[in-house]
């Protein structure tokens, strides 16, 4: 490696001067780039990656690509897209290291990508971080496409490639997918001068219509190049802001439904219309890892018109803080930490805070957070009879930890002593027709019934671990979701040519892991959304029960469906129901 490239780098020196004449067209300079990223926004995500080819003359004279440390978390959906792992990245240099040696590299421009909407922005606002500014002219190889190739199915990188029998090798890295873009660009070129265009000028008229102005909405070669089948898309305004995230098993056609005002039940999206105008898009491998992509890009980009998919920040918790000699019990938004029992998280805040509250009065535990010290008075709560009056010395630490220890029973559904009681205690408040009484407390049973059912539900799924087995769009294959303590953990895909050995490994690697023992909110949105999918799949699935002890049992049923050639069907219960 040359003393002048630094870690990371890759470079190849210029070419010599060509031998014949070009047309003018050719005899420009071009900046072809690529960037990988941490997410689909340029505000919001950072470089991990960054390629640059240069054209010049009608053939690639250099190449330069390096790896970036982000300084920020790299999701696991974009290794999976990438394979870049968290490992390649530390040490690297960060992107105000690399920015001089990238400004050099990238000339005068113009600067091209495959879908520049994407590239651009994100090395716009990546200078601008470090107080650079990157202003060259922007060319885009889909927009092109399209211009110069009318009517073809798709103008996504790899449909266009095929198209015009461009081999390259691996893909979906910076510099690979920069040389094919290249590659396109030196095919579109000889066609844009067949047309007549003979300089950038006259590219850019092509590319947009009219130089200095943005077509308005979405062009049609972005919609063309979406994925046709499961996915999760993004509409982004001009700024480059997410205003929705959505997932669809046909996500150009969803699309095209949305931009077509084809939302009626989502009024905030509609009024968003006339504001997006680029749409990014994740292929996935099933409807089951759309749900959780989806489920993850909107607590990530937190959009205005998935209002009513933010509210996971809402989700209470009940907290016992054991530390404390006279702990308390009550619903917080805060997540638990080290040396408090939390339950839950809940999906209804209002319900959480009133099953608390009743377990508090009707077992005496204090409500006040100041300190116990010598000396206090008490409040009106212990002559209500609804507390047990610690702050005076009416009741021993001994006597009120087995309060507390009833409360943990109770919510953990354990103990249903209370709710019997109340449940009888309503009964006879209907019968002296005091109806409005009986009325109230028939809205707390059902709170506190609601909180110990989703306990239950919580610890039952923390206990579970499954391998669900899944038709796949793939031939004679079929798709494998490994769910550790009620978590999807991993996903492959799975033929009758899959090793025993294989599956060995995977299955060692998933089930006998440390199981995690915290649930978080995000964590039980993907738990509903997993137990919605299995049921209303079941009949398609086959479910595995798996032994982290003895795995043998599992993998002889999995190698067993593997080999059959129709999909076994049967019901597959609730994940969320607790087990007997």
């Amino acid at each position: 490696m040359p003393a002048h490239v630094a870690a990371g780098e890759t470079r190849v020196e210029p070419a010599g001067p060509p031998s014949m004449p070009v047309p003018p067209l050719f005899t420009g300079a071009f900046s072809v780039v690529d960037v990988e990223t941490t997410g689909l926004s340029a505000i919001y995500d950072r470089v991990i990656e960054v390629a640059v080819v240069s054209v010049e003359g009608g053939e690639v004279v250099s190449r330069w690509s390096t790896l970036v440390d982000p300084r920020v978390a790299l999701p696991p959906f974009i290794t999976r897209l990438t394979g870049i792992q968290a490992g390649m990245l530390r040490g690297r240099p960060t992107f105000a290291e690399v920015a001089p040696r990238l400004r050099e590299a990238l000339g005068e421009g113009p600067l091209v990508a495959h879908n520049a909407s994407f590239d651009e922005p994100f090395l716009r606002h990546a200078f601008t971080r470090t107080g650079a500014r990157l202003e060259l002219p922007r060319l885009c190889t889909l927009r092109l496409a399209r211009r110069l190739l009318p009517r073809l199915r798709s103008y996504g990188l790899e449909a266009l490639l095929r198209h015009l029998d461009i081999e390259v090798g691996r893909r979906h890295r910076a510099l690979p997918d920069a040389e094919a873009t290249a590659q396109l660009l030196l095919r579109l070129l000889p066609l844009a001068a067949e047309h007549g265009i003979a300089d950038l000028n006259g590219l850019l008229r092509l590319q947009n219509h009219s130089i200095g102005r943005r077509p308005r909405g979405v062009d049609e070669s972005v919609l063309s190049a979406l994925p046709s089948g499961h996915g999760v898309y993004l509409l982004k305004d001009a700024e480059g802001h997410v205003v929705y995230v959505g997932k669809s098993v046909h996500v150009r056609q969803r699309v095209r439904e949305h931009l077509r005002g084809g939302s009626p039940d989502q009024p905030r999206l509609r009024r968003r219309l006339s504001s997006i105008v680029d749409v990014e898009a994740i292929e996935t491998g099933s409807e089951l890892e759309a749900l959780f992509l989806e489920s993850r890009l909107i607590k990530r980009y937190l959009p205005d018109a998935n209002l009513l998919q933010r509210n996971d920040r809402d989700y209470p918790f009940i907290r016992i803080d054991l530390s404390d000699p006279y702990p308390r019990l009550e619903a917080t938004l805060e997540p638990p930490t080290d040396g408090e029992l939390a339950f839950g998280p809940f999906r209804r805040r209002a319900t959480a805070a009133a099953a608390a509250q009743l377990v508090r009065e009707e077992l005496g535990l204090r409500e006040c957070s100041d300190p116990i010290r010598p000396g206090q008075s008490a409040c009106a709560l212990l002559d209500m009879g609804k507390c047990l009056g610690p702050c005076v010395g009416a009741v021993g630490q001994v006597e009120y930890r087995a309060a507390v220890q009833r409360a943990t029973d109770i919510l953990r559904g354990h103990d249903g002593s209370l709710l019997d009681r109340m449940v009888q205690r309503r009964d006879e408040l209907a019968q002296e027709l005091r109806f409005e009484e009986a009325a109230r407390l028939r809205d707390r049973i059902r709170a506190l019934e609601h909180v110990v059912g989703s306990q239950r539900r919580l610890e039952a799924v923390s206990e579970r671990n499954l391998l669900i087995v899944a038709p796949s769009r793939r031939p004679k294959a079929r798709e494998l979701f490994f769910i550790r303590a009620g978590r999807l953990v991993h996903q492959t895909t799975a033929t009758t040519a899959t090793r025993a050995t294989t599956l060995t490994r995977s299955l060692r690697r998933v089930y006998q892991a440390v199981a995690p023992n915290v649930i978080t909110r995000d964590v039980v949105d993907e738990m509903h959304l997993l137990d919605g999918w299995l049921r209303r799949h079941r009949d398609e699935l086959t479910i595995v029960e798996v032994d982290p002890i003895d795995l043998a049992p599992a993998l002889e049923q999995i190698t067993a469906v593997l080999r059959t050639r129709r999909r076994r069907s049967g019901p597959a219960p609730s994940m969320l129901a607790p087990q007997v």
